[in-house]
């Protein structure tokens, strides 16, 4: 099977602090992956690095069958779009002067461009923003706006960190549609979620983050497998260790 991301023995630290260690993972091309993780176990760092936001101390790294380096950084980037939490946006600009501006710079073909943005924008009910400066958005709005700038860039590669956060229901029922749409046109898509339902019904393969290792990788049938007896959350309380808590605390 083809792998859309190859990740080998990533050393990732911050202040000599590793948060990454040694991680191993291979993400197959035209999959949706879930990431899942309790706070602080590298899920956001892990989404920074593949983006090339953020630098790395060991380890390689190749997406698409080029090494994540400076050599290849401009390839990797026109393969590549993101949704980071929170979303990296340009505050003074309407937002469709930011879809705008981003596409310019991803060279993604301007015929049909705004047709195709106010229709995912009025999909995500952000339709009447477009003229709205960013920094007057709501989180949810914002997100949306990320969201919907990833989509057109037309990606081979697509990583969602914490996509759902501040999103309404209705909004996340639409997102996960679009995901799937992309999987099916070959795009890879990477999640990290704390909404482990949405992971569960969404994602092809998930990988449990704990402690800046791959604690477990669950494919299709391996999922099968272990729900057979338990559910997901059930599963990941056990790889990450959880302490049981049953007594609820005393002044409540």
């Amino acid at each position: 099977m083809e792998r859309a991301v190859e990740i080998n023995k990533l050393i990732k630290c911050y202040e000599e602090e590793p948060v990454l260690k040694d991680l191993e993972l291979d993400i197959p091309k035209g999959t949706i992956f879930g990431l899942i993780g309790p706070n602080g176990a590298g899920k956001s760092t892990h989404i920074g690095v593949l983006t090339g936001l953020l630098s790395f101390e060991g380890g390689d790294i190749k997406i698409h069958g080029m090494e994540l380096n400076t050599d290849n950084e401009l390839n990797i980037k026109r393969l590549t779009a993101s949704v980071l939490q929170p979303p990296l946006l340009f505050e003074q600009f309407s937002s469709l002067e930011f879809i705008e501006y981003i596409c310019e710079i991803y060279e993604v073909e301007k015929e049909g461009l705004i047709e195709k943005a106010y229709s995912l924008m009025d999909y995500f009910d952000i339709k009447d923003f477009a003229k709205i400066k960013v920094n007057k958005l709501s989180s949810g709005s914002r997100k949306k706006l990320a969201f919907v700038t990833a989509v057109l860039l037309e990606p081979k590669l697509l990583l969602l960190d914490e996509p759902f956060e501040s999103v309404d229901v209705i909004s996340i029922e639409r997102m996960k549609n679009v995901i799937r749409r992309l999987k099916n046109k070959g795009v890879t898509i990477i999640v990290t979620s704390h909404i482990l339902e949405v992971v569960e019904n969404l994602c092809d393969d998930i990988a449990i983050l704990h402690n800046g290792k791959i604690k477990a990788y669950l494919d299709s049938i391996s999922r099968k497998e272990l729900q057979k007896d338990s559910s997901l959350h059930e599963i990941f309380e056990k790889f990450v260790e959880v302490e049981k808590k049953d007594q609820i605390v005393e002044w409540l």
